[in-house]
Formats: structure tokens, sequence, C-alpha cells
């Protein structure tokens, strides 16, 4: 059995069509919702209970193929648009994650706790999306009636630097470890855990990108997870 390997012009022209695919079609499925929901909102009170179940149906799953298009979307970004190396403020990054993680950490009493972030040479975009992406994960996949916990350990390296986010959230049984990586891979029904299994894919893509390495374990605080990745402080070009 031959494993074909996607090389040169190839690759391009495949990036270029995830990118087409997935833009084309988010045009269409905003459609289809939005005139299912035009549709209920005129027949009002003359829906039958199925009528109206089915109109919901086709909304929900509307709006969940435009978020699995969205995160293609954005997967395939990191491909096709030029990634930007500066110096990268990691304080300035955290400091918006907290800003947009704020609502939800005041809403379950929730705590974010970091050092002093360093500075490295990165795309600042990517960076966000990066921690937020794993902030993010741990809000969601937070314990019932537990407060969420996210504490941020830095180590510094010769040529990186080391990061470990870890929450005291469900956790991820080990023998999906390498599953959670893939994108739309998801490990819990929708009606438990909204979401459409990018989050993680995005990440390891950016560190990829870094020249860095991502991997997990346990926290070591109940059942919760560490997210560990490594960024170098100057990756080649």
């Amino acid at each position: 059995m031959t494993t074909m390997q996607v090389t040169g012009d190839a690759e391009a022209e495949f990036r270029d069509f995830v990118y087409i695919v997935s833009h084309d079609l988010a045009g269409p499925v905003r459609s289809m919702v939005a005139f299912s929901q035009l549709l209920k909102e005129q027949l009002g009170l003359s829906l039958t209970d199925d009528d109206q179940l089915h109109l919901d149906l086709i909304v929900e799953s509307g709006e969940k193929l435009g978020d699995m298009i969205q995160g293609l979307l954005a997967f395939s970004r990191l491909n096709t648009v030029q990634r930007v190396s500066t110096v990268c403020d990691l304080e300035i990054v955290m400091a918006r994650c907290y800003m947009e993680a704020q609502p939800r950490l005041d809403a379950t009493k929730g705590q974010l706790n970091y050092p002093r972030m360093p500075e490295l040479t990165a795309d600042p975009s990517r960076m966000f999306t990066l921690f937020y992406a794993i902030i993010d994960n741990a809000l969601k996949f937070r314990s019932d009636h537990v407060a969420p916990d996210i504490r941020i350990q830095i180590e510094e390296r010769p040529d990186a630097w080391l990061f470990h986010i870890s929450d005291n959230g469900i956790g991820i049984d080990p023998m999906f470890y390498d599953d959670v990586f893939r994108p739309l891979r998801k490990l819990h029904t929708d009606e438990a855990y909204p979401g459409v299994g990018m989050g993680l894919t995005l990440a390891r893509k950016i560190v990829l990108q870094h020249g860095g390495a991502i991997w997990l374990e346990p926290s070591g605080r109940l059942s919760g997870l560490t997210v560990s990745f490594s960024l170098t402080k100057k990756p080649k070009t």
C-alpha cells in the first residue's frame, strides 16, 4: 500500500481548495438558516408541533455547519495568509485573552492566573488565537458546580519558552490525546458541550508554525488537563 504525499503545487492547490470550499459554502448555509428563521416568523402559530421541530432542527444544523465552515476557514487561513514575524509581547496577548474571557470568568466565579509573560518573535494575532483557544477550552470543559481554575506556568530554555496551561475541568482520557488535535474531532455531544472541535487543532498548527511542539498531560488537580507547548524565541524564517 502506498501513501500519497501532497507536495509543491499540489499542496498549494489543496490549501486553495480548502479555502474556496469553506468560503463559498458559507453563503448558502447562511441563507438556509435565515430563510428557515423567516419561515418560522411568517407562519407563526399556524405551524404544527412537527413543523416547528423540523424548522428548529434545520436552523440548529445550519448554524452548526456554519460554525464548522468558519473553523475550517480559520484553519486554512493559517496556511494561506502570510505569517507576521515581529517582537510579540505576550503580556499584551494575555491581557486581550483575559478581557475576552472575563464575562465567563465572572459568571462562573473562575480564575485565570499567569505570571509575567515574556517577549518572543512571533505573530501576535496567532499568539492570541493560540492562548485563547486553550483558555476557551478550559472554560468550556469545566466540571459541574466547580469554579474554573486556570493557571499558566512558564519555563525558560536557552532557545525557547515552555508554557503549561492547567485547569481543574473534566480532563481528557489519555487514549484520546492524539485525536483531539484533529480537525472537527469532538469527544462529547453538542448538548453536553457545544462547539465544533477546532480549538486544539488551531493551537497545534500555530505552535508548529512557530517552531514548537505541543502535548497534553493530566493536570494533577482532580481530573483536569494540562496543555503544554514550546515556542522558540526566534524561529527560523
